[in-house]
């Protein structure tokens, strides 16, 4: 297995993308440890998931924006787990509105959780994977909004941008200490919580039909294609990828305005 016994964290993993990423890490060998703002019945199911793989699996109510919040989240997983080598950042809160509505708190909200609690759980885990001597890699979700303006995404565009840049100083600043800092910008991704017999017809039918014509791939993703992407880069095969943003569009940001 590519990551066998390595311990990775996985923040906003209770469903969706987080899920698919936790999932496909376990399945390449990593005990992981979720998180998210509630433990409900689909934290339940990721759990469950995780647990056919064999891999030991934790979870843990935290608030990412929050510092104290994340230092509890750290202190338990390094109490179950003994030590992190992987870092996934996946949260994010956002309201789309035009520009000329948006809220101080709505602003403020958004930066928060998926920009701030980012920075906050990448410092925490690069400050444990330095004590290790052990290298260790932290993953971003960002989002092609980074680069792509769309109308009422202002406050979700700028934070997923911040995210990029965020990971490329962390490469920089990080440098010679076997730490890589990566982000991920998904395109259209399908994150609804089907059952298994429909997991293959959603990729072809149903959120997101509307995109397909300006998709090279023809077809929406699905929260595995973005996993697989980050089990590349927490893998030996992406030692030499180190503050950039992969993205994962299926060719969307390749065919122009939409």
């Amino acid at each position: 297995m590519l990551l066998e016994g390595k311990k990775a964290l996985i923040t906003g993993s209770r469903r969706g993308i987080g899920r698919g990423i936790a999932l496909a890490l376990a399945q390449n060998g990593c005990d992981v440890g979720l998180n998210d703002i509630e433990h409900d019945e689909s934290a339940e199911r990721t759990i469950g998931l995780i647990g056919e793989t064999g891999r030991k699996c934790t979870f843990t109510v935290a608030d990412i924006s929050n510092s104290d919040s994340v230092n509890a989240l750290f202190n338990e997983f390094l109490a179950e787990h003994g030590q992190i080598d992987i870092l996934v950042n996946n949260p994010y809160w956002s309201e789309n509105l035009p520009f000329l509505e948006i809220s101080e708190e709505v602003w403020d909200r958004t930066m928060a959780v998926s920009l701030k609690g980012y920075f906050l759980c990448s410092q925490r885990a690069a400050k444990e994977m330095i004590s290790q001597k052990s290298g260790g890699r932290i993953v971003s979700i960002s989002s092609i909004h980074s680069v792509r303006v769309w109308e009422e995404d202002t406050a979700y565009g700028v934070a997923k941008a911040g995210v990029i840049r965020l990971m490329m100083s962390i490469a920089r600043d990080l440098a010679g200490t076997g730490i890589t800092a990566n982000a991920i910008a998904p395109g259209w991704i399908d994150s609804r919580e089907l059952p298994p017999e429909r997991e293959n017809e959603r990729a072809q039918h149903g959120y997101g039909d509307s995109a397909v014509s300006s998709i090279p791939s023809r077809r929406i993703g699905v929260p595995n294609d973005i996993a697989q992407a980050a089990v590349f880069l927490c893998s030996p095969m992406g030692d030499y990828v180190n503050g950039t943003c992969l993205t994962v569009d299926g060719g969307f940001l390749a065919h122009g305005n939409t």
